[in-house]
């Protein structure tokens, strides 16, 4: 629009500029003078055009003053990097903005002094609370049609009375939910994801009884979504059982169960002298199962000293530090990475199972990204089922960082319990402590075995090797990693 023609138009008290082509270039003129242009204009309408900031917007009718109602609905507001630091007029009451594409953030370019809003269809995901606690009087506010998750356990709004939150991905309502929106007389939150729990049942029977609060849509747009056994079944008639509701109550049973089950226990133990032939059983059968010990030549074609299990971002520290004081020193051990050793063209899974089979012992370098690496999960796996029947002193544990064993999933419960009853080396983080990291290393590993060619023959590991070498069992040294009693 000219700028003439702002000036033009002093008695305006009403504009419409709905379903044109208007763009944010032709909304705001920084040439133009709009102070004191169209004092009289109360309404503006910008619906269905194709706007994408509200900066923009905020420009043009800034010097409006008293513009109380501005609708962009129907445009794509929202989608530009521009829709922030915005300056309005102090005199918007009513802001009409449903079907935009409004990011969370954006909230905090809507005027503060507004009244009503609505801002149904606008593909937010959440509820930026920082907005309601500085728009003061707001006191109806329409979200409908979006995809929020969750309320916000934070939301404010003390001069809140309606609240529309029908059509919605959230499933969960509480009795704190609207604690603090003391004022609020209405509430539509129907055609939502609910899943029907004690926290629900207890909000609108709460909300029911007390009446304070008018839920428009109800009953019949209320519907469990989950679980599936109550899947759309009307909330009204979702009406738990005590026992499922009444926490101090199923406290009390457990405690009472678990006190008349341990007395039980007491007694049997005292009884039938219990533990003491538990322990007795359990040191007769550790001390055959430890007098079998593997038949000669039962490993002397395994391939490996040891496989090395670890993370892909240890790959450095294994690289580094680990691989030269084992491989590149006197008496050097062979050992089983995948970078180097794995068979081109073969299953990742086929090449650990055979690696691992072809290794004498196990070593897995353990830390935060070993714990959230699936492959590391599988080798672990299989070191497991190859233990079984045989022992697990064949797993060296070496903690390049510290783990807390009571922050690792529930998958690692074998890695758990191995962490809480054996001991383990420790990466020490001083240089000089390192040397003796190394003997205890070498210590639990044994003394390096000679390299045999398939045929049997022995080769010096300087020598050339015709077929693939392979390593004999390795002689024991003082173990350092043991059972705890």
């Amino acid at each position: 629009m000219p700028c003439e023609g702002l000036l033009a138009m002093r008695e305006m008290e009403l504009l419409d500029f709905s379903n044109n082509r208007l763009t944010n270039q032709y909304m705001y003129n920084p040439r133009c003078v709009y102070n004191g242009t169209m004092p009289n204009l109360q309404t503006l309408y910008y619906t269905n055009n194709e706007l994408t900031s509200l900066k923009v917007i905020s420009s043009s009718v800034r010097y409006f003053v008293r513009l109380k109602v501005l609708d962009v609905s129907f445009n794509h507001l929202g989608s530009a990097p521009l829709s922030t630091g915005c300056i309005w007029n102090h005199n918007i009451t009513r802001f009409i903005a449903h079907h935009n594409e409004f990011a969370s953030e954006s909230l905090l370019c809507l005027p503060a002094t507004v009244e009503y809003l609505d801002l149904s269809y606008c593909s937010l995901d959440k509820v930026d609370t920082a907005f309601f606690d500085k728009a003061v009087n707001l006191k109806e506010v329409l979200l409908s049609g979006n995809k929020i998750k969750y309320i916000p356990p934070n939301w404010k709004s003390p001069t809140l009375r309606s609240l529309e939150l029908d059509g919605n991905s959230f499933g969960v309502i509480t009795v704190n939910s609207f604690q603090d929106m003391p004022l609020m007389k209405s509430l539509k939150a129907g055609n939502n994801p609910y899943q029907c729990t004690c926290e629900l049942h207890a909000f609108f029977e709460d909300t029911l009884s007390k009446a304070m609060v008018n839920l428009t849509d109800w009953p019949w747009n209320y519907h469990c979504y989950h679980p599936q056994a109550l899947l759309n079944t009307y909330i009204s008639k979702f009406v738990p059982g005590r026992l499922a509701c009444d926490v101090r109550l199923v406290v009390l049973i457990a405690v009472a169960t678990t006190a008349a089950f341990l007395m039980a226990l007491m007694v049997v133990c005292y009884v039938f002298e219990l533990p003491w032939y538990t322990k007795a059983t359990y040191q007769i059968l550790r001390a055959k199962y430890r007098a079998y010990q593997t038949p000669p030549g039962e490993e002397a074609m395994l391939r490996y000293h040891a496989f090395i299990s670890y993370s892909h971002w240890d790959a450095d520290w294994v690289r580094d530090q680990l691989l030269p004081a084992l491989e590149d020193r006197g008496n050097p051990y062979r050992l089983c990475i995948h970078e180097r050793d794995f068979t081109p063209g073969k299953w990742i899974i086929d090449n650990i199972i055979k690696n691992i089979e072809n290794s004498h012992k196990m070593i897995f370098v353990l830390s935060r990204h070993f714990v959230n690496s699936e492959w590391c999960n599988y080798e672990l796996y299989f070191a497991q089922q190859r233990a079984m029947g045989k022992t697990f002193h064949d797993v060296i544990l070496v903690l390049k960082e510290p783990i807390d064993p009571g922050s690792l999933p529930n998958k690692y419960c074998k890695l758990k319990k191995m962490l809480s009853t054996r001991t383990y080396l420790e990466w020490p983080q001083q240089q000089n402590q390192r040397a003796f990291f190394w003997a205890q290393l070498r210590s639990v590993l044994g003394r390096p075995a000679v390299v045999r060619s398939r045929s049997g023959s022995q080769r010096s590991r300087g020598g050339s090797e015709e077929r693939e070498p392979l390593v004999d069992r390795p002689g024991l040294s003082v173990e350092v990693i043991e059972e705890r009693e």
